[in-house]
């Protein structure tokens, strides 16, 4: 006797994928929240508990690494019977990943972005970039279905986690880690770039390498307008004097006069945090009306909780030094860490 009421082994199992793709498409936006608050616990952990904060770096490097594979693996899924659904799960799994890797970079950038420079507009393309990844319309309609918007999507999300994860991993300076930034996007292109090609000839196989060692060189030629992910300064202060016992400043100072100034010179005082174990060359470099008048560089060690405190003096200052004055907190690449701002008022004569 025949059980019409049976369902097919094979329908059962299609039934059960459509309800793991039906949730997942309702609570995909919670988790945007989820890698955005990973991001945020991992910035907060770099002081006290870095270990944590690497692995969560890890997870995020692993989960990348179904964007470099991402043909390979569609490959691998069409031999199973449930193939049909591999573009949904594909689909799904790439719109996750973009959501984990941008809202996760997106504490660290928010924190160490000078605000008043060209790294304001880098993070605002970041904030634009993690909004698109959770709203359909515009992912699906507008990114996914062009494949060099997708591969310009993909690239973008690819250099942040390369300039966020390895000096939490590894202790990589910001330096360093810029560079495989650089050589990283170059080399990862080359799959999602081949695909744009066709047919593949000597010529159109030049191109693409040339392609992609353009792509490599643009992303380190930006590298001012980056911010440095895992540097930040958390104090900055002009002085008359700093105590190097207590490694604290004197009182600061907004406005000098130039009088004061050429008698007992200036201090800038920084707190730098960085993630322990982080070794890294800065500099102070000391403008007056943007031009660099000093440039002095500081070695600072990463892991103490009120960041790592260094200073710098110039006593040395041209005879009409009233104006504005900035003092720069750059990386050995020319990054902007932060600014520290003082005026110089003319002393009125007899």
């Amino acid at each position: 006797m025949q059980d019409h009421d049976a369902v097919p082994p094979g329908n059962t199992l299609d039934a059960r994928l459509q309800r793991v793709l039906a949730q997942l498409a309702r609570y995909r936006l919670l988790l945007a929240l989820v890698s955005f608050g990973m991001g945020a616990a991992s910035f907060l952990l770099i002081q006290r508990s870095t270990r944590v904060a690497q692995w969560i770096a890890l997870l995020l490097v692993l989960n990348w690494l179904l964007i470099v594979f991402e043909n390979t693996l569609g490959q691998w899924l069409s031999r199973f019977r449930w193939a049909r659904f591999s573009p949904v799960v594909l689909r799904y799994g790439m719109q996750a990943v973009h959501q984990e890797t941008f809202f996760f970079c997106l504490p660290f950038l928010l924190s160490t972005t000078t605000w008043s420079s060209g790294q304001a507009l880098f993070t605002g393309f970041a904030i634009i970039a993690a909004l698109a990844s959770v709203w359909d319309p515009f992912y699906y309609g507008g990114i996914a279905p062009r494949p060099a918007l997708h591969l310009a999507f993909h690239g973008f999300a690819m250099y942040l986690a390369m300039l966020t994860v390895p000096p939490l991993l590894w202790q990589l300076t910001t330096t360093q880690s810029l560079a495989l930034a650089s050589v990283t996007l170059g080399l990862l292109s080359l799959p999602s770039l081949s695909s744009l090609i066709a047919p593949r000839s000597p010529r159109r196989w030049a191109l693409l390498v040339a392609a992609a060692v353009a792509l490599g060189l643009l992303s380190w030629l930006a590298r001012p307008w980056v911010p440095p992910a895992t540097l930040w300064l958390g104090q900055g202060v002009i002085s008359a004097d700093v105590d190097p016992d207590s490694r604290e400043p004197g009182p600061a100072l907004q406005t000098v006069s130039d009088a004061v100034l050429r008698r007992d010179g200036l201090c800038a005082f920084t707190a730098i945090h960085a993630p322990r174990g982080l070794r890294e060359q800065v500099f102070h470099r000391w403008l007056f009306h943007g031009k660099e008048m000093l440039r002095i560089p500081l070695q600072i060690t990463g892991g103490g909780t009120q960041g790592y405190r260094a200073w710098s003096c110039k006593q040395s200052f041209p005879a009409d030094a009233a104006g504005r004055w900035t003092v720069q907190v750059v990386t050995d690449a020319g990054q902007l860490i932060g600014v520290v701002r003082f005026r110089v008022e003319a002393t009125a004569g007899p």
